[in-house]
């Protein structure tokens, strides 16, 4: 049986890769902002958004909701 100490561990390395694979994100909406950029591309695609969004539910729709606004920023900066 695991103990708190154990479970928080494996917790940690959870948010370890959950914070990588969204550093990884970024690097991707930066090339994405540059391409929309450089072929005259709003940064928002409301059609593609809706797909995306209409797949989540609950609490992850709503980190999904947090983690669109912080792309669109990152991609009006470039």
């Amino acid at each position: 049986m695991d103990n708190l100490e154990s479970l928080r561990k494996q917790i940690d390395k959870i948010d370890n890769s959950i914070i990588n694979l969204l550093a990884k994100r970024m690097r991707i909406i930066k090339k994405v902002g540059k391409f929309k950029k450089e072929n005259n591309l709003q940064p928002l695609d409301n059609s593609r958004w809706q797909k995306v969004i209409k797949t989540k539910k609950g609490y992850v729709k709503k980190i999904w909701k947090i983690i669109h606004s912080e792309a669109l920023k990152v991609e009006k900066l470039i």
